[in-house]
């Protein structure tokens, strides 16, 4: 393909502040098995790095097969992150691509064939923990899909209740894009990509999970803390009553909303005892996992609700939520910190070389 063709898919990748994980992330991207069928591009959206991303991507367009383009967006987010890439997509279809990823020689191939065979616009695939040196557990479901994990069934299905897609591994039709809107902006990078699923479906397109297009989720140690999976659960519980909200009358999520919040306390939270007093670690983890989703839940549809709701104190002491004096929100619900999770810039990169994920384990070291 020359510089003046343009693709048949645009992979976008939106980076912030890891450039030599980024590096490793798009060497997996270098030669993607084609079978003559497509072109593509891989297209990194940097987005307000301060790092050496910028030379990262400079470094890597003389080594890559497929043409590998760079654009800055100041806004930082991943919501404004992936809109700018949409927006400078050549490709027809547009496939998403993290940069703490590694993708399957085979990945593109498979959601490009499901879709023009089945004449489809929207398609997903499968995404599998990759586990960094040191970092190999046996955790519980709702932790490995808290992580990234996406493994949902052994033959293609189509997105159906709560199994939604993620930006992860997704390829959508720029057509989509121009029917339905680009990713919405106020849910924060909370929930956008079903935000986005729930417009295409709700236009009458259909969305596939296709299991053969596999990228690997890089998963080291430190993404196992307690702490920072108690944050991603929180985040996600906000994400899913911002849905909720939007779909629903407000009679109808009132109704969810305590349903959920009935079902934290009643079901999860003596799952959570019974667990600290009998289970393993993987299954006490499962539990706090699952009390912070539903007291992020319970706080963001609290601010929808009420206005009063955005007064409500939040307190670590014991995780209780406290009313703020004069606040008509007078329930207690046990919760993190709702801070959004920030990437640290000093942390070592971890590279790993893209033959290694064939074998299933990846080695760490650092530069």
């Amino acid at each position: 393909m020359t510089s003046s063709q343009c693709p048949d898919i645009t992979i976008v990748l939106c980076t912030f502040q890891r450039a030599e994980m980024l590096r490793t992330a798009i060497a997996s991207l270098f030669d993607l098995n084609r079978a003559g069928l497509f072109s593509y591009e891989v297209l990194v959206v940097n987005n307000a790095s301060t790092d050496h991303t910028d030379q990262v991507i400079e470094e890597v367009q003389a080594l890559s097969e497929a043409p590998i383009r760079g654009v800055y967006e100041p806004r930082k987010g991943i919501v404004p992150a992936r809109n700018r890439g949409v927006a400078e997509a050549r490709g027809e279809w547009i496939a998403f691509f993290d940069d703490d990823q590694l993708a399957d020689e085979n990945w593109l191939l498979e959601l490009y064939l499901f879709a023009t065979m089945h004449n489809v616009k929207a398609v997903g695939g499968d995404v599998h923990l990759l586990f960094t040196s040191g970092a190999e557990r046996d955790l519980a479901p709702t932790v490995r899909m808290l992580l990234g994990e996406s493994r949902w069934s052994q033959s293609p299905r189509l997105y159906a209740g709560k199994v939604n897609p993620g930006c992860g591994n997704m390829m959508v039709h720029r057509s989509l894009f121009q029917e339905v809107g680009v990713f919405e902006t106020s849910v924060h990078g909370r929930g956008e990509d079903t935000d986005l699923y729930r417009r295409i479906v709700a236009r009458g397109h259909q969305f596939w999970y296709v299991p053969s297009a596999i990228v690997h989720h890089l998963t080291p140690p430190e993404r196992l803390d307690p702490a920072y999976l108690g944050k991603l659960s929180y985040r996600m519980g906000e994400g899913v009553a911002w849905n909720e909200f939007r779909d629903r009358s407000r009679w109808m999520f009132v109704l969810r909303w305590l349903a959920k919040r009935a079902r934290r306390e009643l079901v999860h939270r003596p799952a959570q005892w019974l667990a600290m007093l009998t289970g393993t670690r993987e299954m006490v983890l499962e539990r706090e996992c699952q009390m912070q989703m539903g007291a992020g839940h319970y706080v963001k549809g609290l601010s929808l609700l009420l206005p009063s709701g955005r007064k409500v104190a939040r307190t670590i002491d014991e995780g209780a939520l406290a009313p703020v004096p004069g606040s008509s929100a007078t329930a207690v619900a046990s919760l993190a910190t709702a801070e959004p999770v920030q990437r640290s810039a000093a942390s070592q990169p971890l590279v790993f070389a893209p033959e290694e994920v064939r074998g299933g384990q990846a080695a760490t070291t650092t530069k």
